[in-house]
């Protein structure tokens, strides 16, 4: 809304100058003529200023903020399983073979309704099969969240 503002400011600008200057012979007896062209830019473009001082839009960060309440479904509790739509690609590591290939493929796809849809995840290996199945019990599923779009790029130590 403020580029549009501001846009639409820098357009009329050029407009206020295509009317001609005021003579000295024209009658100035109001204050709309009494005013010049430059102070009208000057009183309208402070006055956009100050609009935007006053009214300014949130931040998105704020827009995203949950009411104290407010539960988000993604960070309910997991009873120490490993959640297949919100887990980093790194919390993989504690399980022995998942990390780097098994733990990319869960991260790149998704989001999953029930854990046995990780067996359905293209360019899976046999061994990764084997993996998911021995740790099938290591995970769970809840509904997808803010995080799930996060879980590739999450920094990872090695």
């Amino acid at each position: 809304m403020m580029r549009f503002t501001l846009l639409i400011t820098i357009l009329a600008a050029p407009v206020s100058f295509a009317f001609s200057p005021m003579s000295k012979s024209q009658h100035a007896d109001t204050a709309v003529n009494a005013i010049s062209r430059r102070d009208a830019l000057i009183v309208g473009a402070s006055g956009f200023l100050v609009g935007e001082l006053i009214f300014p839009e949130p931040s998105m960060a704020f827009s995203q903020q949950l009411d104290d309440n407010q539960v988000e479904e993604s960070q309910m509790p997991t009873n120490g399983k490993y959640d297949l739509n919100s887990a980093f690609v790194g919390d993989y590591k504690q399980l022995r073979g998942m990390f780097p290939h098994a733990a990319g493929k869960i991260a790149s796809n998704g989001p999953y309704e029930k854990v046995k849809d990780i067996y359905k995840i293209p360019g899976v290996t046999k061994n990764d099969l084997k993996l998911f199945k021995k740790y099938e019990s290591e995970f769970t599923v809840n509904p997808p969240g803010r995080a799930f779009k996060e879980r590739i790029n999450a920094r990872v130590s090695t």
